[in-house]
């Protein structure tokens, strides 16, 4: 009897021990960690080097045609930042431009730490997005909407101006462009850059307004005509000759 109950006694603390030693462990969600780096682009415009001011007839394209800018509007969207061939990050911001702001930044938080080799983006709204009504309802956004009539969502580009035509007369000009199939993929800006913890870097984007007119074609408002919304092979020579409009200054 008494062996009996040595076994029962010893038997039910093996349970015991099994129950308490096999208990699952808590476990603790792993913290997701969102680094404190930014990129900051500054961006302005110029015209083959020089500051671009508006409302005066400073400026001469590669046709020879003296003229002036009266407005200057557009997107940047799809920002992707690369380490070599290799795009590493996409930024979801679609950023209202316009010239006459001077000081313009776009922020762009939560960035990886590392090196990175180069930065491309769109001039234009992805056709995934670019849908009208979808941006905000700012003054802004509702005046850069394309009509419904002619494909909708937003106009890409509003490049307006004055010039003198072949009898020296002052006449306007109209360079728009929309529509998805216009949208303009800037070429990849080559530039080596670190992004580091708790750090701000910034990259100076230039803008050089005379590029639109020029390479690889060169745009003469006399011959080409001085408005490109809803011409397709108009908005095509501003869509190619859109595509290294950008650098980057040091």
């Amino acid at each position: 009897m008494k062996n009996l109950i040595n076994r029962i006694i010893f038997g039910s603390s093996i349970l015991v021990f099994s129950f308490y030693g096999c208990k699952k462990e808590e476990v603790k969600p792993i913290p997701v960690h969102l680094p404190n780096t930014s990129l900051a682009l500054n961006i302005d415009h110029n015209c083959d080097g020089a500051p671009l001011l508006f409302d005066t007839l400073n400026y001469q394209n590669l046709a020879g045609i003296k003229y002036s800018a009266t407005r200057l509007e557009y997107y940047i969207s799809g920002i992707r930042l690369f380490k070599g061939e290799t795009a590493v990050f996409t930024s979801s911001q679609i950023a209202y431009m316009n010239g006459r702001n001077n000081n313009q930044k776009i922020s762009i938080p939560n960035l990886p730490v590392g090196n990175y080799t180069g930065i491309q983006f769109y001039i234009g709204i992805a056709p995934a997005q670019n849908i009208s009504n979808s941006l905000d309802n700012t003054p802004e956004n509702i005046n850069m909407q394309w009509p419904e009539v002619i494909g909708g969502g937003y106009h890409y580009l509003k490049f307006e101006g004055r010039y003198l035509d072949s009898a020296n007369v002052n006449q306007g000009f109209t360079m728009h462009i929309g529509t998805n199939e216009m949208l303009v993929e800037h070429h990849k800006i080559l530039y080596n850059f670190s992004v580091e913890e708790a750090v701000t870097k910034t990259l100076n984007l230039s803008m050089n307004v005379n590029e639109w007119f020029k390479n690889p074609y060169t745009y003469n408002f006399n011959k080409d005509g001085n408005y490109t919304m809803a011409i397709p092979a108009l908005m095509t020579i501003l869509k190619n000759n859109g595509y290294d409009t950008f650098s980057i200054k040091e």
